[in-house]
């Protein structure tokens, strides 16, 4: 019996310390003035923390523009067309060598030119004045020339061979080599010219050539 009493008792005192045990716990986590005054006198001290006002200030995320600038950008591409015309006429500039001023052709003055090695073959070049020019190895094959003018040319070893020579003035020209043959030498002039250094002539040809009375030299006025 005695034992019962004394198991009550202890359970009680346990009940009482638990319940005092649970309502400090309370009063310690409670942030209140007078609590803290109260338990100061039962010897328990706590110190309040400062409340710090909140002063985070939420900032909005910023728009971002997904739109890649670089995307919108347009590229354009100009196609230029050039159209070359190209007008042909009855003389054409004749293929030159390096240094030479074949384009006199145009102008039909191509007096003091030099036109050596130049391919004149099969070209229209009536009345083209060649005075004083130097042809030099040039090819007048088949060329018509008439009424064209070589005073005082330089036309060693051209080829005149099967051009059209008539008319044409070949006054005090050099023509050492220089291949008549098959040529048209009809009303020609070759007043100071040594024929003898001339090439490919015949008597039919030279029966053509322009001659005047003269007692000096009968190929010149």
């Amino acid at each position: 019996m005695l034992k019962n009493k004394v198991v009550s008792i202890s359970i009680l005192v346990l009940v009482v310390v638990i319940a005092l045990v649970v309502m400090v716990t309370r009063l310690y986590q409670a942030d209140n003035s007078t609590v803290v005054s109260a338990l100061s006198k039962i010897g328990i001290s706590k110190t309040i923390a400062p409340v710090i006002p909140d002063t985070t200030i939420a900032l909005e995320p910023a728009i971002t523009d997904s739109t890649d600038s670089t995307n919108n950008a347009i590229s354009e591409t100009s196609t230029t067309t050039t159209t070359s015309t190209t007008t042909s006429t009855s003389t054409t500039v004749a293929p030159a060598a390096a240094g030479n001023d074949a384009s006199c052709i145009r102008l039909a003055q191509c007096q003091f030119a030099s036109l050596n090695e130049v391919d004149f073959s099969r070209l229209q070049l009536e009345s083209i004045d060649f005075s004083a020019a130097t042809l030099i190895y040039s090819n007048f094959t088949s060329a018509n020339l008439s009424s064209s003018q070589f005073i005082r040319a330089d036309l060693r070893r051209v080829n005149f061979s099967g051009a059209d020579l008539s008319g044409v003035d070949f006054t005090a020209a050099v023509m050492i080599d220089t291949n008549l043959e098959g040529a048209n030498l009809t009303g020609a002039i070759f007043c100071d010219v040594d024929l003898t250094t001339v090439t490919g002539t015949n008597e039919a040809q030279m029966a053509k050539i322009k001659k005047f009375k003269s007692k000096v030299n009968t190929y010149c006025p």
